[in-house]
């Protein structure tokens, strides 16, 4: 019998396979907005903007800027750096943006197999940093959403993952214990240590087995959702 009641997914790069429906994104992005006004390929310019983009996303998780201030500060620091400076391009691919990665929904291998492996036997939740409203599209969109009783996005509940306070905000929703949940994420820092910091069980999801140096052990480790039967 197991002594989990609560399993909590985080959604991108986890349920969603999140580099390919952004990186489809940009590339229409680039060629509606940026081929305009630059020679540099599209590798160049989603190169450039990755490491932005990682970069404010590190800020907008600590709380040192707001969601509008990432969403458009992307797009017009990657257009700076290929010397357009044009505001108004950035706000445009800003929405639009967020208007395509909602309709992008790519689902990992055994998704839809593994939530209906779970489903009689937990209760399952969402907790995710991303933008709301590219999240319910995309769960809807994906065909996932009627699966999960609880669904946690940082934006409605006021603190970021990694931040204990939006853990306690879901333990206390879903009216369970710390110790009876099992979070399942692919970022280490913000899901596995996160979760581990308010108490509870991890699942560290490393499709790509990458070997960073960690000094927390996850609970489990997998590479492929199936994975998950072995021990649920």
């Amino acid at each position: 019998m197991s002594k989990y009641s609560h399993i909590i997914f985080d959604l991108d790069r986890t349920l969603f396979d999140f580099e390919r429906s952004a990186k489809e994104a940009l590339q229409d992005l680039y060629t509606m907005y940026v081929t305009p006004h630059t020679k540099k390929n599209f590798e160049e310019f989603h190169s450039l903007y990755k490491v932005i983009n990682d970069g404010l996303w590190n800020e907008y998780r600590r709380g040192i800027i707001p969601k509008e201030v990432l969403r458009i500060k992307r797009f017009a620091m990657s257009l700076e750096e290929l010397n357009i400076h044009k505001p108004n391009i950035a706000a445009q691919m800003a929405d639009m943006y967020v208007r395509i990665t909602a309709e992008k929904a790519y689902l990992f291998p055994y998704t839809l197999e593994i939530l209906e492996y779970l489903k009689p036997k937990y209760e399952l939740a969402i907790m995710t940093n991303g933008f709301k409203e590219v999240q319910y599209p995309k769960l809807d969109r994906g065909g996932i959403r009627n699966y999960f009783k609880y669904v946690f996005i940082s934006e409605e509940i006021g603190y970021n993952k990694p931040d204990i306070r939006i853990f306690e905000h879901a333990i206390k929703d879903m009216n369970t214990k710390a110790e009876n949940c099992l979070m399942v994420g692919d970022d280490f820092a913000v899901d596995i240590e996160g979760a581990a910091n308010a108490g509870m069980d991890q699942i560290y999801f490393n499709p790509a087995k990458e070997e960073g140096k960690h000094e927390l052990k996850p609970t489990f480790r997998i590479r492929k959702l199936k994975e998950m039967e072995d021990f649920l």
